[in-house]
Parts: C-alpha cells; structure tokens; sequence
C-alpha cells in the first residue's frame, strides 16, 4: 500500500468518564420487601429487570470500547449492593472486550448514596470483607477519595460531589485515551454530571434506572464536556441502550428545596412530559425533596 492509500488514524486525544446509574430496584417493584424484618432496607437489590438492565449497560460498553480501541479502563462503583450488582452484571456482560475480565470493581465511597433519611440507609451497609464473598472483583486495596461524613444535610450534598470530583482529578488527572467509569445513584448522577460541567440541572437529563452520562475533556482542565440533553444519541441521560425501562424506578432530577416536592431538570425533557412534580418520587415515597 503506498502512502497515498494509507488512511490516517485519527488520534483520540480525550479523557472519557462515565457516571451510570443502578438498575430497577428490588424494593420499588416489590415494596412489602421492607416490611421484611431480615431486609436491609436501605441495601435494596435489583430487581429481575434491574439485572437485565445491567446487562445491557454492560453490552454498551463492550461495543463502544471496542469500536474505539480503547482499553485503559478503570471501574469504579458505591458500595451499594445495588450499584455492586449492576457493575458485576455489567463487566460479566462484556464478552468481547479483551481485558474486561481482568478489570476490577473499585468501591468508592464518595459516590454512595444521598442521605436523605438521616443515615438510616446507610447503617445497613455491611463490610467490604462481606462484600468480598459475594463480589471476587471487588479490589480490598483501592482506598476511596473519602468517606462521606454522616448524617449529611441536603445543603452539604453538592459540596460532597465536588469533594469527589476534587478527589477524581487527583487520582486520575488527565490521559487520552483513558476511561473512567462509575456506578452511582440518581441523586449522584445528577449532581455529578452538574459538578463536573458546571452547566445547571436544568441542562441535565433525569437519571433513569441504568442511564449513561458520558463527559469528556482533553486537558487537565476541571470542567468536563457533556452532551446535550435529549439529542439523538446524547450521552447525557442515554438509555438507547435499554430494551425495558420499567416503571417502578424513575428517572429522577428533583432536588427540591427540603419543603417542596418539584422537578428541577429540563423542562423540555422526555422524561418532565405530563409528569411535572412527580419525577423522582419513587412507589408513593412521602419523603419530600
């Protein structure tokens, strides 16, 4: 082949993260599970089709990592038993992505969960050696950026995310070609994906059961690129992927005020139509945010 018929390589000079949240809860489809006095009822497990959605998170990633060669992968994931399932379900799924079954599930703390109820969903998290038994990936050497502080008021959560995406750029400042990925809550997704662009919550999509932020940046530079919301194909919120949303766990961008149930997400969104003022109250849940 002479020069003129070789085809240039494009080089990808961007750094990729990749915030997704867990799949459909055990516990909004089956509510009488907490009734139960052997449940952790802050601990919830997917549902059959949170496992399915997982799946399919898994299936996303394997294709698109392979299209673009990449193969610098790390994986991070709240202890959460049902973002630890998700990131099983999801890396058993990726049959074809040369180094998936070498990767690790990272357990970072400072993604966990919102506490919204005082701590009490928090006391139910067991230890990592627990963890360990039922999840062999889990690496009991990764130290998280932190430990979150609990109870945590509502005003100290958006502080708590920057604090994570403090801690991200230091453990892993910029390198192209490099993906991260982390397995998170809605309340997360949403104030994450808000951290790190800097853009409002009314520019980011609700977070559905297994949706996908995707940013980007080519520097190391603290604000990272997003797509924009509800856009064929858009990494903001993208949930292509899912061949079943159901029903029971909502897509959910409703930071309220602490006294008011409201919807603070793109008022455009696919999610907000015929729906305003109940995005994001899962099963009847009285709790008001």
């Amino acid at each position: 082949m002479t020069d003129s018929e070789e085809v240039e390589k494009v080089v990808d000079n961007r750094q990729y993260l990749f915030i997704v949240r867990h799949g459909d809860r055990w516990d909004y489809s089956n509510p009488e599970w907490k009734l139960q006095t052997t449940s952790r009822i802050g601990d919830s497990p997917l549902s059959p089709l949170g496992h399915q959605q997982a799946q399919e998170v898994g299936k996303f990633f394997d294709a698109w990592l392979n299209e673009r060669q990449l193969d610098d992968v790390i994986w991070m994931s709240s202890p959460f038993l049902r973002c630890l399932q998700t990131s099983d379900e999801a890396l058993n799924a990726m049959t074809t992505f040369s180094k998936a079954s070498s990767l690790s599930i990272l357990p970072e703390y400072s993604i966990f969960e919102w506490d919204g109820y005082g701590g009490a969903w928090h006391k139910d998290l067991p230890s990592l050696t627990e963890r360990k038994h039922y999840f062999p990936r889990l690496d009991m050497n990764y130290e998280s950026f932190f430990i979150p502080t609990l109870p945590e008021p509502r005003s100290e959560f958006f502080t708590r995310c920057q604090h994570s995406v403090d801690g991200l750029h230091e453990r892993f400042p910029y390198r192209a070609g490099q993906v991260l990925i982390a397995v998170s809550h809605a309340a997360g997704c949403i104030a994450l994906a808000k951290t790190l662009t800097k853009l409002t919550l009314q520019d980011i999509t609700p977070a559905g059961p297994c949706s996908i932020y995707g940013f980007t940046r080519e520097s190391n530079s603290s604000v990272w690129s997003l797509d924009p919301h509800d856009k064929p194909g858009s990494l903001n919120g993208y949930t292509d992927h899912l061949s079943n949303m159901g029903s029971a766990t909502r897509p959910w961008n409703n930071f309220g005020d602490g006294t008011t149930k409201f919807y603070t997400g793109p008022p455009t969104s696919r999610f907000a139509i015929g729906r305003e003022g109940e995005v994001g109250i899962q099963n009847g849940d009285t709790k008001k945010y």
